[in-house]
């Protein structure tokens, strides 16, 4: 799940319909049919976008609908960002970004160069369980179809987004429109097995459920993206079943094989969790054993 995080250093939200005030801003618009022009957006008056050219002392006015798209020129100290990446302070990556990208807001319905920080962004977002923000950015990246790889990874957080919400009739029938087959088969890509295992997760049905988490395990175990989170929802899985032996186990072998990673933070924070649901059981049992 984390590619992407390593692949961009800079990113950025995806912030429409915020009105904060005109703000030159260094960008290349470009044409239908790839025609562009550098220059600066000096301001916006609905879908019509003042642009100042290097070449003219006037703006001319350009309409939004006839843009294919706007590259802006982006300044993020990225050593900065990447340090805080590396220390998993995602909450303030978040933060940083989105101060720095205030200015962009009003142009967030036009297709531009921000789309693949936004990718960046809802990542982000579900990782620190804000999954209404990961949803709402996912799913307008999900209708751009200038890049179908960005296009496909936000359909699948879009998906987990929708499953982490409990909204497992929506995220069905989005696999569905999308025309995901609900096989396990060897073929079957270890991100789909995943979401296939969350989603039986959410309906209680922790066998079939393990059995997508294993064949992650046996047919991906060099996808590291999808692996260590299978392993870990694995855990978690034995703990909603009270299997609470088979949960540590899995736990000690994630915090064993992938230190300074997302998963060996929450492998951490369940088996503190597992620690308190056996003093509630151990308390429970005596109880009882006192009232017979």
């Amino acid at each position: 799940m984390g590619k992407l995080f390593f692949n961009l250093m800079i990113v950025g939200p995806l912030l429409a319909g915020v009105n904060v005030g005109a703000k030159p801003l260094t960008a290349e618009i470009v044409m239908q049919g790839g025609r562009s022009w550098k220059g600066q957006i000096v301001g916006r008056d609905g879908d019509w976008l003042e642009f100042l050219t290097g070449t003219s002392d006037k703006p001319i006015r350009v309409g939004a609908s006839t843009l294919q798209g706007l590259n802006f020129t982006i300044n993020i100290d990225g050593e900065k960002v990447s340090d805080m990446m590396r220390a998993r302070d995602f909450e303030g990556v978040i933060s940083v970004i989105s101060n720095e990208l205030v200015p962009y807001a009003e142009y967030g319905d036009i297709p531009s160069n921000l789309t693949k920080y936004n990718a960046l962004l809802f990542e982000l977002y579900y990782r620190t369980r804000q999954y209404e923000k990961s949803l709402d950015i996912s799913s307008a990246i999900a209708k751009d179809d200038r890049d179908p790889a960005l296009r496909e990874k936000s359909r699948i957080y879009q998906i987990l987004a929708l499953i982490e919400l409990g909204r497992s009739t929506d995220a069905e029938a989005l696999m569905a429109q999308y025309g995901w087959k609900p096989d396990s088969s060897e073929d079957t890509s270890p991100e789909k097995l995943y979401i296939m295992a969350k989603l039986l997760v959410l309906k209680k049905d922790y066998n079939q459920a393990m059995e997508r988490v294993a064949k992650v395990v046996a047919f991906h175990s060099g996808d590291t993206d999808w692996m260590q989170p299978a392993e870990l929802l694995c855990a978690e899985i034995y703990t909603q079943m009270g299997m609470y032996d088979s949960a540590d186990s899995v736990i000690s072998q994630i915090m064993m094989l992938y230190k300074d990673t997302p998963e060996y933070d929450k492998a951490a924070q369940l088996k503190i969790q597992i620690e308190k649901l056996r003093a509630e059981k151990k308390l429970e049992e005596n109880l009882e054993s006192k009232e017979a």
